[in-house]
């Protein structure tokens, strides 16, 4: 999968979680983010780490 696809979906799904309107559509994107960053995890990306809004 191509890696900048990913990276920008998890971002906006991260910024559309930042913005949204109530908590259920907070939950929603942020479980989009979430699904991307382990996409992005299983990749060899060596610039990504797990320090950030996302980790547990």
């Amino acid at each position: 999968m191509d890696l900048n696809y990913l990276l920008s979906r998890e971002q906006i799904s991260l910024m559309r979680a930042d913005v949204a309107a109530c908590e259920s559509s907070r939950a929603s994107h942020t479980g989009l983010a979430r699904g991307y960053a382990a996409l992005l995890d299983a990749e060899p990306y060596p610039f990504r780490n797990s320090v950030g809004p996302l980790a547990d």
